[in-house]
Protein backbone atom coordinates (compact mmCIF):
# COMPACT_ATOMS: atom_id res chain seq x y z
CA UNK A 1 0.00 0.00 0.00
CA UNK A 2 2.75 2.16 0.94
CA UNK A 3 4.78 1.61 -2.56
CA UNK A 4 1.13 2.43 -4.39
CA UNK A 5 1.26 5.80 -2.56
CA UNK A 6 4.67 6.33 -3.54
CA UNK A 7 3.66 5.67 -6.97
CA UNK A 8 0.98 7.82 -7.05
CA UNK A 9 3.21 10.64 -5.59
CA UNK A 10 5.56 10.53 -8.34
CA UNK A 11 3.37 10.87 -10.89
CA UNK A 12 1.41 14.08 -9.53
CA UNK A 13 5.31 15.63 -8.54
CA UNK A 14 6.74 14.44 -12.17
CA UNK A 15 5.48 17.42 -14.37
CA UNK A 16 4.85 17.05 -18.20
CA UNK A 17 8.17 18.18 -19.65
CA UNK A 18 10.04 16.07 -17.27
CA UNK A 19 8.16 13.20 -18.24
CA UNK A 20 8.17 14.27 -22.35
CA UNK A 21 12.11 13.85 -21.47
CA UNK A 22 12.14 10.87 -20.32
CA UNK A 23 10.13 9.80 -23.38
CA UNK A 24 12.62 11.07 -25.50
CA UNK A 25 15.47 9.27 -23.98
CA UNK A 26 13.82 6.10 -23.76
CA UNK A 27 12.11 5.70 -27.25
CA UNK A 28 14.65 4.53 -29.53
CA UNK A 29 15.25 1.26 -27.39
CA UNK A 30 11.57 0.57 -27.51
CA UNK A 31 9.53 -2.05 -29.91
CA UNK A 32 8.17 -0.39 -32.02
CA UNK A 33 4.68 -0.74 -30.25
CA UNK A 34 5.91 0.76 -27.27
CA UNK A 35 7.08 3.27 -29.27
CA UNK A 36 4.04 4.60 -31.08
CA UNK A 37 2.42 4.87 -27.41
CA UNK A 38 5.19 6.99 -26.63
CA UNK A 39 4.76 9.31 -29.36
CA UNK A 40 1.00 9.40 -28.94
CA UNK A 41 1.36 11.27 -25.17
CA UNK A 42 3.85 13.51 -26.19
CA UNK A 43 1.83 15.03 -29.14
CA UNK A 44 -1.34 14.27 -27.56
CA UNK A 45 -1.71 14.55 -23.87
CA UNK A 46 -4.83 16.54 -24.14
CA UNK A 47 -6.21 13.53 -25.30
CA UNK A 48 -4.97 11.24 -23.01
CA UNK A 49 -6.97 13.44 -20.67
CA UNK A 50 -10.32 12.82 -22.76
CA UNK A 51 -10.22 9.29 -23.83
CA UNK A 52 -9.96 5.85 -22.11
CA UNK A 53 -7.33 4.11 -22.78
CA UNK A 54 -9.00 1.66 -24.77
CA UNK A 55 -10.00 4.59 -27.52
CA UNK A 56 -6.17 5.11 -27.93
CA UNK A 57 -4.90 2.01 -28.14
CA UNK A 58 -7.50 1.18 -30.78
CA UNK A 59 -6.66 4.67 -32.36
CA UNK A 60 -2.51 3.83 -32.58
CA UNK A 61 -3.41 0.23 -33.28
CA UNK A 62 -2.40 -1.43 -30.46
CA UNK A 63 -3.77 -3.51 -27.53
CA UNK A 64 -5.16 -1.78 -24.50
CA UNK A 65 -1.84 -4.12 -22.31
CA UNK A 66 0.51 -2.30 -24.56
CA UNK A 67 -0.24 1.01 -22.48
CA UNK A 68 0.01 -0.65 -19.81
CA UNK A 69 3.10 -2.10 -20.65
CA UNK A 70 4.97 1.23 -22.22
CA UNK A 71 3.76 3.06 -17.94
CA UNK A 72 5.86 0.35 -17.00
CA UNK A 73 8.38 0.69 -19.27
CA UNK A 74 8.30 4.76 -18.13
CA UNK A 75 8.43 3.92 -14.56
CA UNK A 76 5.04 3.97 -13.74
CA UNK A 77 2.83 0.98 -11.84
CA UNK A 78 -0.01 1.20 -14.53
CA UNK A 79 -1.53 3.75 -16.78
CA UNK A 80 -3.31 5.30 -14.53
CA UNK A 81 -0.84 6.72 -12.84
CA UNK A 82 0.58 8.09 -16.23
CA UNK A 83 -2.25 9.64 -17.17
CA UNK A 84 -2.34 11.23 -13.89
CA UNK A 85 0.48 13.55 -15.35
CA UNK A 86 -1.11 14.94 -18.45
CA UNK A 87 -4.20 15.39 -16.28
CA UNK A 88 -2.35 17.22 -13.73
CA UNK A 89 -0.65 19.62 -16.81
CA UNK A 90 -3.95 20.25 -18.18
CA UNK A 91 -6.02 20.95 -15.05
CA UNK A 92 -6.64 24.91 -14.20
CA UNK A 93 -6.41 25.42 -18.15
CA UNK A 94 -9.02 26.49 -20.33
CA UNK A 95 -11.63 23.66 -21.85
CA UNK A 96 -9.85 21.01 -23.74
CA UNK A 97 -10.87 21.71 -27.94
CA UNK A 98 -9.65 18.15 -29.11
CA UNK A 99 -12.93 16.60 -28.67
CA UNK A 100 -14.75 19.23 -30.33
CA UNK A 101 -12.32 19.20 -33.61
CA UNK A 102 -12.79 15.75 -34.09
CA UNK A 103 -16.24 16.12 -33.76
CA UNK A 104 -15.65 18.23 -37.13
CA UNK A 105 -14.90 14.56 -38.87
CA UNK A 106 -17.75 12.77 -37.81
CA UNK A 107 -20.00 12.27 -40.28
CA UNK A 108 -23.31 9.80 -41.03
CA UNK A 109 -22.16 7.28 -43.26
CA UNK A 110 -23.71 8.51 -46.50
CA UNK A 111 -21.28 11.38 -45.76
CA UNK A 112 -19.41 12.03 -49.39
CA UNK A 113 -15.76 11.34 -49.44
CA UNK A 114 -15.44 14.90 -50.86
CA UNK A 115 -17.37 16.53 -47.21
CA UNK A 116 -15.27 13.57 -45.06
CA UNK A 117 -11.71 15.56 -46.53
CA UNK A 118 -13.00 18.66 -45.96
CA UNK A 119 -14.31 18.10 -42.42
CA UNK A 120 -10.92 15.91 -41.33
CA UNK A 121 -8.86 19.05 -43.35
CA UNK A 122 -11.06 21.71 -41.24
CA UNK A 123 -9.81 19.96 -37.64
CA UNK A 124 -6.38 19.28 -38.88
CA UNK A 125 -6.60 23.19 -38.95
CA UNK A 126 -8.34 23.71 -35.99
CA UNK A 127 -5.87 21.80 -34.20
CA UNK A 128 -2.38 23.18 -36.22
CA UNK A 129 -3.29 26.48 -33.71
CA UNK A 130 -3.87 24.62 -30.59
CA UNK A 131 -0.97 22.79 -30.78
CA UNK A 132 1.33 25.04 -31.66
CA UNK A 133 1.84 28.10 -28.95
CA UNK A 134 2.33 31.66 -29.83
CA UNK A 135 5.50 31.94 -28.10
CA UNK A 136 7.37 28.66 -29.82
CA UNK A 137 5.79 30.25 -32.87
CA UNK A 138 7.05 33.61 -32.63
CA UNK A 139 10.37 32.36 -31.94
CA UNK A 140 10.88 30.35 -34.36
CA UNK A 141 9.85 33.39 -36.77
CA UNK A 142 12.78 35.42 -35.39
CA UNK A 143 15.13 32.45 -35.70
CA UNK A 144 14.19 32.13 -39.63
CA UNK A 145 13.60 35.72 -40.34
CA UNK A 146 17.15 37.07 -38.86
CA UNK A 147 18.93 34.06 -40.14
CA UNK A 148 21.58 34.72 -42.98
CA UNK A 149 20.63 32.22 -45.02
CA UNK A 150 17.54 29.56 -44.74
CA UNK A 151 18.21 25.76 -45.65
CA UNK A 152 15.19 24.20 -46.37
CA UNK A 153 14.88 20.13 -46.00
CA UNK A 154 11.78 18.76 -47.14
CA UNK A 155 11.95 14.98 -48.64
CA UNK A 156 9.26 13.03 -50.50
CA UNK A 157 6.00 14.15 -50.32
CA UNK A 158 7.32 16.81 -47.88
CA UNK A 159 8.45 18.30 -50.84
CA UNK A 160 5.66 20.25 -51.88
CA UNK A 161 5.18 22.45 -48.80
CA UNK A 162 8.94 22.89 -48.53
CA UNK A 163 8.59 24.59 -52.58
CA UNK A 164 5.88 26.88 -51.41
CA UNK A 165 7.92 28.10 -47.82
CA UNK A 166 10.69 28.56 -50.68
CA UNK A 167 8.60 30.56 -53.33
CA UNK A 168 6.97 32.70 -50.62
CA UNK A 169 10.22 33.54 -48.82
CA UNK A 170 12.13 34.36 -51.90
CA UNK A 171 9.80 37.69 -52.97
CA UNK A 172 10.95 39.52 -50.11
CA UNK A 173 14.33 38.37 -49.12
CA UNK A 174 17.68 36.64 -50.45
CA UNK A 175 19.48 33.34 -49.27
CA UNK A 176 16.44 30.55 -48.86
CA UNK A 177 17.72 27.64 -50.65
CA UNK A 178 15.42 24.34 -50.94
CA UNK A 179 17.91 21.08 -50.64
CA UNK A 180 18.66 18.48 -52.98
CA UNK A 181 16.34 15.50 -52.98
CA UNK A 182 19.28 12.94 -52.62
CA UNK A 183 22.56 11.56 -53.00
CA UNK A 184 25.57 13.17 -53.51
CA UNK A 185 24.44 17.11 -54.03
CA UNK A 186 22.46 17.10 -50.99
CA UNK A 187 25.84 15.77 -49.32
CA UNK A 188 27.26 18.70 -50.63
CA UNK A 189 24.61 20.98 -49.90
CA UNK A 190 24.74 20.37 -46.27
CA UNK A 191 28.68 20.25 -45.78
CA UNK A 192 28.43 24.41 -46.45
CA UNK A 193 26.09 24.84 -43.50
CA UNK A 194 27.33 26.95 -40.45
CA UNK A 195 26.82 28.42 -37.52
CA UNK A 196 24.77 31.56 -38.93
CA UNK A 197 22.70 29.37 -40.81
CA UNK A 198 18.92 28.15 -39.97
CA UNK A 199 17.68 24.63 -41.57
CA UNK A 200 13.78 24.27 -41.78
CA UNK A 201 13.09 20.77 -41.55
CA UNK A 202 9.46 19.21 -42.77
CA UNK A 203 9.19 15.74 -42.19
CA UNK A 204 6.07 13.36 -41.18
CA UNK A 205 6.06 9.69 -40.75
CA UNK A 206 7.74 7.25 -41.91
CA UNK A 207 10.46 9.75 -41.94
CA UNK A 208 12.72 10.15 -44.52
CA UNK A 209 16.18 8.47 -44.08
CA UNK A 210 17.57 12.14 -45.50
CA UNK A 211 16.86 12.93 -42.15
CA UNK A 212 19.43 11.85 -40.71
CA UNK A 213 21.72 13.06 -42.71
CA UNK A 214 20.47 16.58 -41.89
CA UNK A 215 20.83 15.89 -37.79
CA UNK A 216 24.19 14.96 -38.33
CA UNK A 217 24.93 17.82 -40.28
CA UNK A 218 23.37 20.51 -38.09
CA UNK A 219 25.53 18.64 -35.33
CA UNK A 220 28.90 19.05 -36.86
CA UNK A 221 27.89 22.83 -38.08
CA UNK A 222 26.59 24.34 -35.34
CA UNK A 223 22.89 25.68 -37.44
CA UNK A 224 19.98 26.34 -36.11
CA UNK A 225 17.44 23.88 -36.83
CA UNK A 226 13.69 24.39 -37.00
CA UNK A 227 11.52 21.39 -37.32
CA UNK A 228 7.98 21.17 -38.58
CA UNK A 229 6.72 17.94 -37.99
CA UNK A 230 3.66 14.93 -36.86
CA UNK A 231 5.32 14.67 -34.00
CA UNK A 232 7.72 16.10 -31.53
CA UNK A 233 9.75 12.62 -31.31
CA UNK A 234 11.58 12.10 -34.85
CA UNK A 235 15.09 11.65 -35.88
CA UNK A 236 15.51 15.68 -35.71
CA UNK A 237 13.90 16.42 -32.29
CA UNK A 238 17.30 16.26 -30.27
CA UNK A 239 18.79 18.94 -31.99
CA UNK A 240 16.12 21.17 -32.91
CA UNK A 241 15.46 24.61 -31.41
CA UNK A 242 11.88 25.01 -31.66
CA UNK A 243 9.27 22.28 -32.39
CA UNK A 244 6.31 23.52 -35.00
CA UNK A 245 3.54 20.33 -35.19
CA UNK A 246 1.15 19.87 -38.21
CA UNK A 247 -1.30 17.25 -38.37
CA UNK A 248 -1.66 14.25 -41.19
CA UNK A 249 -5.54 13.18 -40.78
CA UNK A 250 -7.03 12.13 -43.83
CA UNK A 251 -9.91 9.64 -45.20
CA UNK A 252 -7.57 9.32 -48.24
CA UNK A 253 -5.04 6.37 -48.58
CA UNK A 254 -1.95 8.99 -48.06
CA UNK A 255 -1.21 11.54 -45.49
CA UNK A 256 -2.37 14.96 -46.03
CA UNK A 257 0.04 17.92 -46.25
CA UNK A 258 -2.49 20.61 -46.06
CA UNK A 259 -1.95 21.47 -42.50
CA UNK A 260 2.38 21.52 -43.13
CA UNK A 261 1.45 24.01 -45.95
CA UNK A 262 -0.62 26.48 -43.60
CA UNK A 263 1.86 26.20 -40.98
CA UNK A 264 4.47 26.96 -43.54
CA UNK A 265 2.50 30.13 -45.40
CA UNK A 266 2.06 31.41 -41.36
CA UNK A 267 6.00 31.25 -40.76
CA UNK A 268 6.51 33.27 -44.26
CA UNK A 269 3.40 36.00 -43.44
CA UNK A 270 4.95 35.97 -39.82
CA UNK A 271 8.58 36.92 -41.32
CA UNK A 272 7.42 39.39 -43.84
CA UNK A 273 5.88 40.60 -40.73
CA UNK A 274 8.64 40.46 -38.41
CA UNK A 275 11.14 42.06 -41.15
CA UNK A 276 9.13 45.30 -41.84
CA UNK A 277 10.24 47.66 -44.60
CA UNK A 278 12.85 46.26 -45.55
CA UNK A 279 11.31 43.16 -46.78
CA UNK A 280 8.08 45.15 -48.15
CA UNK A 281 10.35 47.12 -50.44
CA UNK A 282 12.14 43.67 -51.74
CA UNK A 283 8.85 42.41 -52.58
CA UNK A 284 7.94 45.54 -54.43
CA UNK A 285 11.25 45.29 -56.43
CA UNK A 286 10.49 41.75 -57.19
CA UNK A 287 6.94 42.03 -58.22
CA UNK A 288 7.51 45.04 -60.69
CA UNK A 289 10.06 42.57 -62.06
CA UNK A 290 7.86 39.49 -62.71
CA UNK A 291 4.90 42.09 -64.24
CA UNK A 292 7.85 43.73 -66.29
CA UNK A 293 8.87 40.01 -67.63
CA UNK A 294 5.37 39.48 -68.85
CA UNK A 295 5.49 36.53 -66.13
CA UNK A 296 0.87 36.97 -65.80
CA UNK A 297 -1.45 36.55 -68.51
CA UNK A 298 -5.06 38.23 -68.34
CA UNK A 299 -7.74 35.95 -66.74
CA UNK A 300 -9.48 36.43 -70.36
CA UNK A 301 -6.23 35.96 -72.36
CA UNK A 302 -6.31 33.00 -75.25
CA UNK A 303 -3.92 31.34 -77.55
CA UNK A 304 -2.73 33.40 -80.60
CA UNK A 305 -5.11 32.76 -83.24
CA UNK A 306 -7.59 30.53 -80.99
CA UNK A 307 -11.24 31.64 -81.99
CA UNK A 308 -14.07 32.07 -78.63
CA UNK A 309 -15.78 28.64 -78.02
CA UNK A 310 -19.09 30.23 -78.60
CA UNK A 311 -20.34 32.83 -81.29
CA UNK A 312 -18.42 33.68 -84.54
CA UNK A 313 -15.11 34.06 -85.18
CA UNK A 314 -13.92 37.62 -84.48
CA UNK A 315 -12.08 38.91 -87.20
CA UNK A 316 -10.76 42.32 -88.30
CA UNK A 317 -13.03 45.50 -89.12
CA UNK A 318 -13.71 45.17 -92.81
CA UNK A 319 -14.85 48.75 -93.61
Amino acid sequence: MARDNNDRDRSAAMPMDELTATIHERIPAMPAQLAAGARFIVDHPDLVVTSSMRDIAMSIGVAPATLVRLARALGFPDWSSLREICVASYRGTPGLYARGASALVEGDGDESLIARIANTLAADMTRLGLVNDAATFDAAVRRLAEAPRIYVAAFLSCRAPGLTFTYISRLFRDEVHLSEASGSSLVTELATLNEKDVVLSINFSPYSRNSLLVAGAVKRSGAGLISLADSRVTPLSDVAEHVLLFETASPSFFPTIVAATALVEALTAGMMRHLGVGATEHLTRVEESLYAADTYVAANARTRGSAPKSGPPITGNKS
